[in-house]
């Protein structure tokens, strides 16, 4: 079965919303201080950057978007490291990154998604 252009950005709107979401989240943990290793909240910044990143990739039907590159790069690299690699303040900065330069896109985008969907 193949998709329609309505399914397709239907999903699309759905996959921003929840990079969105995570995004959120990700900010509010990084907001209470850059995690220690062994620090829960570390797993739960890795976790929510990895379905930020996750998010993006699906958005982009398969064909990456530049500004989504590096978020994607990260979900890949997060996907595969070991949780005692992880480095909190890598993840602390492409949280305030991608605040600063992919909120807005999302945010743009989710707007004309939700004005196309609008009789």
């Amino acid at each position: 079965m193949t998709a329609t252009p309505a399914d397709r950005e239907r999903r699309e709107l759905v996959c921003l919303l929840d990079a969105r979401a995570a995004l959120d989240r990700a900010l509010s943990i990084s907001r209470d201080g850059i995690p220690k290793a062994g620090d829960g909240r570390l797993l739960s910044l890795a976790y929510c950057m990895l379905t930020f990143g996750e998010m993006l990739k699906q958005a982009s039907h398969g064909s990456v978007t530049y500004a989504y590159s590096g978020a994607i790069a990260l979900r890949d690299k997060l996907a595969h490291i070991p949780h005692r690699k992880l480095n909190a303040e890598v993840l602390a900065a492409s949280v305030d990154r991608a605040v600063a330069e992919i909120l807005p896109l999302i945010q743009a985008r989710v707007q004309d998604l939700d004005s196309n969907g609008r009789p």
